[in-house]
């Protein structure tokens, strides 16, 4: 696997792979109108993807910062004002290249350039009990909220989310 930073021709290819991770979970919840877009979302300072060694223009894996985050619980926990406060975003992997470590292989690279700007991470996840919410345990990030999403599903309902704050950005220190 190659983890590098994303370009404009890599967007083709994480479509696809999000297509099939769609298919499979139902991430996104709704199907962006235009999922190329979707990819780039505002705010978003930089974005990574895992490639394939084999196939290089196969794209297994995606995730993205989003800088000037407007979250009062993080900000709370970690002093940050929006413009120091950075979240998580669109995070995926392709079904077939799972449990190769790549979720946490992106974070470490999303966390470092975070670290190395002075900006503190966190993300947000809908709360399914599903294996990101396991991913995100495992690797230290700490549960500080939860709260119900602010956007609604096809069915008009608001889902439970869950709020984390990355171990390194947590004042609290490690449970």
């Amino acid at each position: 696997m190659i983890v590098r930073r994303r370009t404009d021709e890599d967007i083709p290819g994480c479509v696809r792979t999000l297509e099939l991770v769609h298919a499979l979970n139902g991430y996104p919840t709704r199907w962006p109108a235009n999922p190329a877009a979707w990819l780039r979302p505002d705010g978003c300072e930089a974005a990574w993807v895992v490639a394939d060694m084999q196939q290089p223009d196969t794209i297994i894996g995606h995730a993205c910062v989003i800088r000037g985050v407007d979250d009062p619980v993080a900000a709370s926990l970690t002093g940050a004002t929006p413009d120091h406060l950075a979240s998580v975003s669109r995070l995926f992997v392709a079904p077939a290249a799972r449990g190769r470590g790549l979720g946490a292989t992106l974070l470490a690279a999303l966390s470092s350039w975070s670290a190395e700007r002075g900006l503190h991470l966190m993300l947000d996840v809908v709360d399914d009990g599903g294996p990101a919410v396991a991913l995100y345990e495992r690797l230290g990030w700490r549960l500080v909220d939860q709260r119900l999403s602010d956007w609604v599903t096809a069915q008009g309902e608001r889902l439970p989310m869950r709020s984390y704050l990355a171990p390194e950005n947590d004042r609290r220190g490690p449970k």
